[in-house]
């Protein structure tokens, strides 16, 4: 997966200019803008333009810019000349409406090319390619939607990742921030719509789920928390806010690895089982372990003692375990993309 930022001309330079670099800092690799938007009708565009890209290049951050044949005329360019702003510090532009299929492939032989993911059909694919588009310098960018109950399905989402990728095409989803949003809505800037209301690391594991390559924040910045939350994502490994009972605190920012014969009730940790740890038997009051409860098999377990174990839903009580610790409630909804396999890593609120 590759993680980028949007940023908006509108905004302050010293705004952008600490967003970038924080972003930066924190392993996302690319930045969206756009150049038609109708709120940043003022912005000096060449200049603005210019100073993203040597913003992007000291990041070492590729931009990726949202343009229309209005957008030409307001950076003084023409189509043919648009190559040139690779010049600028643009590594790639986004052809909206206004824009033949054989003005877009010409374009892609020279600049990397965004096509909207979200309105571009097979038949007008086929075109493209007949045209001559080069798909290694092509990707498929989902739109945002800050107008509530407008964003586009999980279905929908996934069947379209799926077209692209028969033809060899990477694809881009968007998913809202969760410190400043942008106006004038204020409402989120997701492309699935049941992500407006989902944390934003829980709606970068479902783009992921459902087949997506690159996600990109829409809105203008991440908490310093989430920063850190994607921070464990880019490196394989999901975070999970939990609560550790005394004596349990060691297992504390571990990297656990899920079972690859993932269990249906439980998240099993690979690498608690090696610790060589015991556990005297605790008692517990409670006859249900609560879907979240963190359990660790005591010695009366045999050969099984030592293991960590999440639940993924309500189970009985067991005497053979001592409770551990609980996920927070925020991070329950984590818990479904701890997979097989998966890296999973316990953090302190």
């Amino acid at each position: 997966m590759c993680y980028g930022i949007s940023i908006y001309l509108s905004e302050s330079h010293s705004f952008n200019k600490n967003w970038v670099e924080k972003a930066a800092k924190n392993g996302f690799q690319y930045i969206f803008t756009s150049l038609h938007i109708p709120e940043e009708a003022e912005v000096n565009f060449i200049k603005q333009v210019k100073s993203l890209g040597k913003m992007a290049a000291e990041a070492h951050m590729e931009v990726m810019a949202d343009v229309s044949p209005a957008s030409l005329r307001r950076l003084g360019l023409s189509f043919t000349e648009l190559p040139s702003i690779a010049d600028w510090g643009i590594s790639g532009l986004r052809l909206d409406y206004g824009f033949t299929a054989k003005q877009i492939a010409w374009l892609s032989h020279s600049l990397k090319i965004g096509l909207n993911a979200s309105t571009t059909d097979e038949e007008q694919l086929k075109e493209l390619l007949d045209e001559g588009l080069q798909t290694n310098q092509a990707e498929a960018w989902h739109n945002f939607y800050p107008k509530p109950f407008t964003g586009i399905s999980r279905q929908s989402l996934k069947e379209r990742n799926s077209l692209f990728h028969r033809y060899g095409i990477k694809t881009m989803g968007f998913i809202q921030g969760d410190d400043r949003l942008r106006g004038p809505l204020y409402e989120g800037l997701p492309t699935i719509e049941d992500h407006r209301n989902v944390t934003p690391i829980d709606a970068a594991l479902e783009l992921r789920e459902l087949g997506t390559d690159k996600v990109c924040v829409g809105d203008l910045n991440l908490t310093d928390q989430t920063l850190k939350e994607f921070c464990s994502l880019m490196d394989g490994t999901v975070p999970l806010y939990v609560e550790l009972n005394e004596g349990y605190e060691h297992f504390y920012k571990l990297i656990h690895t899920n079972r690859m014969d993932a269990a249906q009730y439980v998240i099993r940790s690979v690498e608690s089982r090696g610790m060589e740890l015991l556990y005297d038997q605790e008692a517990h009051n409670s006859e249900t372990f609560k879907k979240g409860s963190i359990t660790v098999d005591n010695k009366l377990y045999g050969r099984y003692a030592g293991e960590l174990q999440i639940c993924l839903e309500d189970l009985p009580a067991n005497p053979n375990m001592n409770v551990a610790g609980y996920v927070r409630e925020e991070s329950l909804s984590m818990l479904k993309w701890v997979g097989s396999g998966q890296k999973f890593v316990l953090h302190k609120k």
